[in-house]
């Protein structure tokens, strides 16, 4: 016998998706995979290599504040924080009876989901990608060059491509675009600002970084859209 709570779950999401699915926006991931393909091509051919030695070179107290500064590329920054509030809005749905306050809540526990998924999803998957296309680091240069790949090689010196915690950083940079759009722009270059340092730290080549924030922030935003479909809505604007 069928669950019939898992059923009405189900049937609801597929109303909710046949009354907005129409009207969501699309994503034109093709041109946004050219436009990452350009790139990285670019980074290999021109720039990895050279910014690869040259961070080398990076005086003690910058490379202090890349490290620092990359630190916020764990993702546990915003995991643990959209959980905790994807709980207490749950609990204030439950409990409060003022409907603006109501509303507000809801729309909270969307964000707070939309937030936790991409970033926990799209770092998953970036992990999966580095195993998989195995790239050798910049530690391991010297001996085998910046284009070594060893697949499925069992270490982290072969996990190069994309770059993880650029991938966390595109989420974050673009959940937070998609969340607060008037500050898109500054958010989204700060955010690759961050991303840059796993190069200046001697971690990725520039590649890997562009690599891994592309992909980090065409997930979030299709998440963004996924959730549309569903009639959940988590951009700020027009609230």
């Amino acid at each position: 016998m069928a669950d019939p709570v898992r059923n009405g779950l189900f049937s609801t999401l597929k109303a909710r998706r046949e009354q907005f699915a129409p009207s969501a926006p699309r994503i034109h991931w093709k041109t946004w995979l050219a436009i990452t393909a350009c790139l990285v091509v670019w980074a290999m051919v021109f720039r990895d290599v050279e910014l690869t030695l040259a961070a080398r070179q990076f005086p003690d107290w910058f490379r202090s504040i890349a490290e620092f500064m990359t630190g916020f590329g764990n993702s546990a920054w915003v995991l643990v924080p959209s959980a905790l509030l994807f709980g207490v809005s749950l609990w204030l749905i439950k409990r409060e009876q003022v409907s603006a306050l109501r509303e507000k809540a809801e729309y909270w526990a969307v964000a707070s989901a939309y937030m936790f998924l991409s970033v926990a999803l799209s770092g998953i998957l970036g992990n999966i990608l580095k195993r998989l296309f195995g790239r050798g680091r910049p530690r391991v240069f010297d001996e085998f060059g910046a284009f070594h790949f060893q697949p499925l090689a069992g270490s982290s010196a072969f996990e190069s491509f994309p770059s993880g915690h650029s991938v966390t950083f595109g989420a974050m940079a673009m959940g937070f675009a998609v969340l607060f759009p008037r500050f898109r722009l500054p958010l989204l270059v700060i955010g690759f600002a961050f991303a840059m340092t796993r190069v200046f730290v001697g971690a990725h080549y520039l590649s890997d970084a562009i690599a891994g924030y592309s992909f980090g922030m065409w997930y979030a935003y299709m998440s963004a859209i996924f959730f549309a479909q569903y009639g959940y809505y988590v951009s700020r604007r027009g609230r």
